[in-house]
């Protein structure tokens, strides 16, 4: 499968996981919590303890209005989008950035990218790493909610930051597996000859892809949907979108109703 690459960013460190021992952070599930052990749905990981949980820094704000999803949602989501973001982190501390087609199994989020590829040789030498997946769906001018004030602009999206270990097999075989299971995703049409080990057809691409096994550490969460604003306010939003009809301005009009449906009192 291709892989798009933007150009390299320079961002600060990675977001770390809290101090050893602690509470996780709001939006955030840990494989270490009773909790995420019996609820059980897929990707439903919080705070790591160790070395892993101790990190500096300023980190993204996870307000619990825009946390409270539930987890198969949550998940739902994730399975439906085609790429991810993966970010590493070079020998001289710059971030790098790439984006690509990816499954997910349980706790294992799977993409491949070239063996001789930067962030491989980020993930050999540092496993440690961020996967993102997001969905940008609209911006808003203030004068929709305040008559006045500026700082009622916003932007409305979706997105969820994965704190992974990663690994990097070049073993032909792992290849030529998580490529077919990658292509049952992303090409379940078919049209291909299926990859097989020793194929002269594909020997080359196997031999220049590695696969690459994201462990999920921890799971963040940001629905930013309007949910800080009353729901007056955001009918009156969901009503300008649908007006204004940009490409995307139905979807988030859909997300910002599924909001309101999701806090309406259950029917008697």
């Amino acid at each position: 499968m291709p892989a798009a690459r933007p150009a390299r960013q320079s961002r600060g460190g990675l977001p770390g996981s809290g101090r050893p021992g602690a509470r996780s952070a709001v939006g955030s599930e840990a494989l270490d919590t009773p909790a995420a052990s019996r609820a059980g749905p897929v990707l439903h990981c919080p705070s790591v303890r160790g070395p892993l949980a101790r990190a500096g820094g300023a980190r993204m704000i996870f307000h619990g209005y825009y946390a409270d999803v539930p987890a198969d949602e949550v998940d739902r989501f994730v399975r439906s989008q085609e790429l991810g973001r993966l970010v590493t982190v070079g020998e001289d501390g710059t971030p790098h950035v790439g984006l690509y087609p990816f499954i997910v199994s349980g706790n294992l989020i799977e993409l491949h990218i070239v063996r001789e590829d930067e962030q491989a040789a980020d993930l050999r030498a540092r496993p440690r790493c961020v996967f993102e997946v997001d969905e940008v769906l609209a911006v808003i001018p203030s004068y929709w909610v305040h008559p006045e004030y500026a700082g009622a602009a916003t932007a409305y999206h979706r997105t969820v930051i994965f704190e992974c270990l990663g690994s990097v097999s070049e073993e032909p075989e792992a290849v030529a597996a998580q490529q077919l299971r990658l292509l049952a995703k992303h090409q379940q049409e078919g049209g291909f000859r299926s990859l097989a080990v020793g194929d002269p057809l594909y020997a080359g691409h196997l031999a220049r892809l590695a696969a690459l096994g994201l462990q999920v550490l921890r799971r963040r969460v940001k629905f930013k949907l309007g949910q800080n604003r009353p729901v007056e306010t955001r009918r009156r939003v969901i009503a300008e979108l649908r007006k204004r009809g940009r490409p995307n301005d139905a979807r988030a009009a859909d997300a910002l109703e599924w909001t309101i449906a999701r806090s309406a009192p259950p029917s008697a």
